[in-house]
């Protein structure tokens, strides 16, 4: 048996919400990967943490945990606007690296942090989970296959509660366009990923953003801040294999409908619902061939669940996270690269900026 890989978690907090939810209790499942140690911006907050995810070490510095004998892998799990610093910091460890999403505030900065993990040879993931989720991969191959014959067109429609005009302190950074996570970043990252993952990538497109909040109300201070993020995110465009591609991303929604994929073929037709942004799960898969008189639930075989048996009626969350830690390692060990890397990730920061300049110009863009 291969001996585990040992894993750091950077900003793996008590307080932090997304390591605390998804990469802490997906590692516990995993038995190639173990918690070995926990890095906050403060010892005192690092050895809290350390000892409430029965971590062993403790660290307030970024290198002090990458080049720690103990640690084989380092996972980064903080404010996008930090990503860089601590990537930086880590790549002359040698060490693998995952770093979530977005990978930089901006494509300078993602497009560094490339460079930096290639120069150095480190085996490198992003976490785009939403490409590890059962459900995304069989529609990926059901369209492969031919299910709907050829596709025509696929339509996303997403819409949220957060992101609009009201938040608290933690979440304000999402407002902050400098930062770079915001509604088109985090939500329009992980979902166009995922949508080009499955149907191709856009060949040429157009986008409108709006601003339907300019201000937020901060909720738990009572602080009013001013938002220069949008909250409304239209796309129309072409995809490589000539199908028609409209994507609708709102936050600020009072009464949410959550996710809905349609993809039509010129043979039938594939829905995929869900209550959130893509890359969370609960999903509900619905289809009908060229033989089917409507759409019918699909269910998904049992060879898209690589993850562990423990998790497979988990709603995806922690699913999605645990099947990206799973394939990672196998790419350590084999030096495969299966697994999302910080080049795809600089291709998502490039199609997002292709976004933002037909949205600010008026301009189709040519990709």
């Amino acid at each position: 048996m291969d001996k585990k890989v040992r894993a750091g978690i950077i900003g793996g907090s008590i307080n932090n919400g997304w390591a605390k939810g998804t990469h802490i209790p997906a590692i516990e499942q995993l038995n190639e990967l173990e918690l070995k140690a926990v890095g906050t911006s403060n010892m005192e907050s690092a050895k809290k943490s350390a000892e409430a995810f029965n971590a062993t070490h403790a660290f307030d510095k970024f290198e002090d945990l990458a080049h720690h004998s103990d640690v084989d892998m380092s996972v980064v799990s903080i404010n996008v606007k930090d990503h860089y610093d601590a990537v930086k910091a880590i790549v002359p460890a040698g060490k693998p690296i995952y770093c979530e999403w977005p990978l930089g505030s901006n494509t300078t900065e993602a497009v560094a942090m490339q460079e930096m993990v290639e120069a150095g040879k480190v085996p490198n993931a992003i976490g785009l989970q939403a490409r590890q989720a059962p459900a995304i991969n069989y529609v990926k191959d059901l369209l492969a296959e031919g299910y709907v014959g050829s596709v025509l067109s696929g339509n996303l429609k997403i819409s949220i509660d957060a992101m609009g005009g009201v938040g608290d302190k933690a979440t304000a950074y999402l407002f902050d366009r400098k930062i770079g996570g915001n509604l088109l970043t985090i939500v329009g990252g992980h979902n166009l990923d995922a949508f080009t993952y499955m149907l191709g990538e856009f060949k040429e497109l157009s986008a409108v953003t709006a601003q339907q909040f300019p201000k937020v109300e901060l909720v738990d201070t009572g602080e009013i801040i001013e938002k220069t993020t949008d909250d409304q995110l239209l796309i129309t465009g072409k995809l490589t294999n000539g199908a028609a591609a409209s994507v609708h991303i709102q936050g600020g929604v009072k009464h949410q409908t959550g996710l809905t994929l349609e993809i039509f073929g010129d043979k039938g037709t594939i829905v995929l619902n869900a209550p959130a942004s893509i890359q969370f799960g609960s999903y509900q898969l619905r289809g009908a061939g060229s033989d089917d008189e409507g759409l019918q639930d699909l269910t998904i075989p049992d060879s898209y669940y690589w993850g562990p048996d423990s998790l497979k009626n988990d709603a995806g969350l922690v699913l999605n996270v645990a099947q990206a830690h799973r394939k990672f390692v196998k790419d350590i060990r084999e030096g495969t690269s299966e697994t999302p890397s910080f080049a795809d990730a600089v291709k998502l920061h490039l199609l997002l900026d292709a976004v933002e300049r037909a949205a600010q110009t008026g301009e189709r863009q040519y990709l």
